[in-house]
């Protein structure tokens, strides 16, 4: 199932912008929805989504990034962010382990919304 295909030297094809979108994936802390604890989930950026599961195989949950608006939570030391999709209530709040990995995840969560055809005109701003 996997998005990303390689040349005959290995090498990614660079052509292909949908490819592009799988290649963030890894384990996050994401908040539950109704008992409120953080539980580590394994995510990935596919198809202008943020896709999710317990593992990579039951990965099958997923989080609209197009028109969503993602927020850094700032002063909690916990190196999260939230997500709220367009035209919905909930909004998921995810955590990384460092900042740098919390700055890597909002910078692919932000080009998998910029390079959607559906993305509106709002400047995805990373800080």
């Amino acid at each position: 199932m996997a998005l990303e295909s390689a040349t005959s030297n290995g090498t990614t094809d660079e052509n292909h912008p949908e490819e592009k979108d799988e290649r963030k994936k890894g384990w996050l802390f994401k908040k539950t929805h109704y008992t409120k604890r953080w539980k580590m989930m394994w995510f990935h950026v596919r198809d202008g989504q943020l896709v999710y599961g317990f593992n990579e195989k039951s990965a099958e949950k997923a989080i609209n990034l197009v028109g969503a608006k993602v927020e850094m939570l700032e002063g909690d030391g916990t190196f999260g962010w939230t997500v709220t999709p367009k035209d919905s209530k909930r909004t998921f709040m995810l955590r990384a382990n460092t900042a740098e990995e919390q700055q890597v995840w909002m910078s692919a969560i932000c080009e998998a919304q910029l390079s959607s055809e559906e993305h509106n005109s709002n400047a995805c701003v990373v800080q």
